[in-house]
């Protein structure tokens, strides 16, 4: 198989913010053929390969999704695979539009070809910074063609509901700039908030529910027509795959009894050894749906006092399991980072992952975890991390249903 390689240019680490600026957009259609640029250092094949999570050698490695004959109309028609998702992925998640188009190049030059994004990044900016990326590195041929490219991004809870479904998947094409989204996920099972200014009296008073946008009863039904809109999107060729994020057991089972297609392909969430989730992995390993893993490393919604609580103030690349097991699997060569670790553990549990980084020298870092294991001795000590229950959990801190205890 030919091969093209890719090189991590001078490091320029940038502050990782939310700052908001006017998006700059182009209007290029993503459609050429050219040849791509060559570099020197991470190997990228031609083409995406359908490899097991341990036998991954490349960023171009990935895992065959569940895909439909959407010709035949029997409930769960599951043919053979034939979209492939790479296991690693460049995540997005507050860039911030400052620093969202830059990043995502970098992360492209360095050999990325699975990009990770949501319709409500950087204040609904990110989507459109994402394309712009894309079409520049097509420009540039650092990209041949829009198919090396994999493009994730996520409906938003505003839009639940069948026509305002296909509203959202409209508006995040129209802001990537494509002609479909290889992956396109459910981002939240419950509701949008009629307003960000909740009221603590109120909410203790009247339950989580009080100031959400669609009631309690009305969820599972409406949440029933937002992936019927999905699954029409399937069939209209707009996506090429679909799937959910931050669902549980509970909210999977509610939605297989409506699903006319099934499995979801992918369920992103939030997944480190503090919070490893394994029953909601052994469940989506039974169903055929793929677990995705965001903050894999800790995230970036962690408080002091909430690092404090769980590790005496240190973050989770600054455990000392974690920091053990690196200098282990590292002994007298170049040495593997926490970072690595942290990676690699999710890499050998089947979970994709889709690590963030404004920083091109970390983006290499993350992404050359090929050439090592972790010994089984040394999964159950990150294992053995978790916290029980739901105290290792980082994301959503702020949302009144951040639990997910909800039909």
């Amino acid at each position: 198989m030919s091969k093209r390689t890719y090189k991590a240019m001078s490091t320029t680490t940038k502050d990782e913010t939310n700052d908001e600026e006017e998006s700059l957009g182009s209007t290029n259609s993503i459609t050429s053929e050219d040849n791509p640029k060559n570099h020197d250092e991470i190997t990228i094949p031609e083409n995406f390969q359908a490899t097991e999570s341990t036998n991954a050698k490349s960023l171009t490695d990935g895992v065959a999704l569940a895909s439909y004959d959407i010709s035949k109309t029997p409930k769960k028609a599951l043919i053979q695979n034939n979209v492939i998702m790479p296991w690693i992925g460049y995540g997005t998640y507050r860039l911030g539009q400052k620093n969202a188009y830059d990043c995502t190049l970098d992360a492209i030059q360095v050999g990325y070809r699975c990009i990770d994004t949501a319709f409500i990044y950087g204040g609904e900016t990110t989507e459109s910074e994402v394309g712009r990326a894309i079409r520049n590195a097509i420009n540039d041929k650092t990209l041949r063609r829009r198919s090396d490219i994999f493009v994730i991004t996520k409906h938003w809870r505003k839009y639940h509901g069948y026509d305002a479904t296909h509203e959202c998947l409209q508006k995040s094409l129209n802001r990537l700039n494509l002609e479909y989204i290889d992956l396109w996920l459910m981002h939240w099972p419950g509701p949008a908030w009629k307003t960000m200014h909740r009221k603590k009296e109120v909410m203790e008073e009247e339950g989580p529910w009080a100031y959400a946008s669609i009631s309690q009863d009305d969820m599972v039904s409406v949440r029933a027509e937002t992936w019927r809109a999905m699954e029409d999107a399937l069939r209209e060729g707009k996506v090429r795959s679909i799937g959910v994020s931050n669902f549980t057991v509970q909210h999977l089972e509610t939605l297989k009894q409506s699903a006319t297609i099934w499995p979801p392909a992918v369920n992103q969430v939030e997944c480190h050894p503090l919070y490893p989730q394994e029953e909601l992995r052994q469940y989506c390993e039974k169903e055929g749906i793929l677990l995705q893993a965001y903050a894999a490393l800790g995230g970036q919604d962690g408080t002091k006092a909430k690092w404090k609580d769980l590790l005496g103030g240190k973050k989770l690349i600054q455990a000392p399991t974690v920091l053990s097991i690196a200098e282990e699997v590292g002994g007298d060569d170049d040495g593997v980072t926490p970072a690595q670790v942290l990676l690699k553990w999710a890499l050998q549990r089947k979970c994709a992952i889709t690590p963030k980084t404004s920083s091109r020298e970390r983006m290499v870092e993350n992404a050359n975890i090929f050439n090592f294991e972790l010994t089984d001795a040394q999964m159950m000590r990150l294992e053995k991390m978790q916290v029980p229950g739901e105290a290792g959990r980082l994301c959503w801190r702020t949302d009144p249903l951040r639990l997910l205890d909800f039909e």
